[in-house]
């Protein structure tokens, strides 16, 4: 039978995840700039809309270990340009497009497919490849267990800034799995669900060893000669000859800090412990 295994290229991919606004875009930027073929079909933010037409929707977290297989097959082989879908993989397609779901009509989810089946027939011409999809770290668990040798970034910012994000887009989407009780979209239960992805990303990365590494945003941002060494470091590439490219794509965005701006009172110690915990200011 096959496995996800069968359908991997010899280089093994560079994933990366985070919480919606948390920088992942400049980071896949900065792939993009090394020659990473990072998917055909990505938004203005590089997401990957592949991952996240098949995985981005609570009915994912239910399947099989099977089901969960055949998704990221179909995932593999739209990454490296193939065209052999099985009537069954289009099947699966066509069934997840076909209704509307929480953040996106079923009109996108038809497009994305349409792009899938329409996109040329060639494997990428770089031996670097991997994706950025936020929501990839709500299965990091899965992808550690089916791509074992993967390397993962979990892209990281304070999250008491991130608390005041106008981007809940995953709170409202995962809240509730996450956090296992009703929630609200406020700025208390925001910094719940950073606090509570965190531990889980940490958890599972334990399966990764020195394939995983926690890119704090903020430091990267602040301190981006260090922060590109640390990345070429993990990546084991040699940036030299793009780092001045590369350095010029990383503008510290106003936002950080903005926490300062509201106070801290209406947030939960332990909640801002674990901010602390993580090597972020809470001040």
């Amino acid at each position: 039978m096959l496995t996800p295994k069968n359908y991997l290229p010899t280089t093994p991919p560079v994933v990366i995840g985070g919480l919606g606004g948390s920088g992942t875009r400049l980071i896949a930027e900065c792939l993009k700039h090394l020659g990473f073929a990072m998917g055909q079909d990505l938004n203005h933010a590089n997401d990957n809309l592949l991952f996240t037409l098949l995985f981005k929707r609570k009915e994912a977290l239910s399947l099989s270990q099977s089901e969960l297989d055949t998704l990221l097959i179909i995932f593999l082989k739209g990454m490296n340009g193939g065209d052999n879908f099985t009537k069954f993989e289009l099947d699966i397609l066509n069934d997840i497009s076909s209704m509307d779901r929480p953040q996106h009509p079923a009109r996108w989810l038809k497009e994305r497919v349409r792009l899938l089946l329409s996109q040329p027939k060639d494997r990428p011409n770089t031996k670097y490849w991997g994706w950025k999809e936020p929501n990839s770290h709500i299965f990091l668990d899965y992808l550690c267990k089916s791509i074992p040798d993967m390397k993962y970034i979990h892209v990281c910012r304070n999250g008491l800034d991130m608390a005041y994000s106008t981007n809940q887009n995953q709170l409202k989407l995962w809240g509730e799995i996450i956090l296992g009780e009703p929630i609200k979209e406020t700025p208390c239960y925001s910094l719940k669900y950073w606090c509570e992805s965190h531990k889980k990303v940490l958890t599972s990365s334990k399966n990764l060893g020195s394939n995983f590494t926690l890119l704090n945003y903020d430091k990267f941002c602040n301190n981006p000669e260090e922060g590109i060494e640390n990345l070429s470091r993990f990546l084991e590439i040699d940036t030299t000859n793009q780092r001045a490219d590369i350095k010029k794509l990383i503008q510290p965005p106003e936002s950080i800090g903005r926490h300062k701006n509201y106070g801290i009172g209406s947030f939960d110690k332990n909640d801002i412990d674990y901010v602390r915990k993580l090597g972020f200011d809470s001040i």
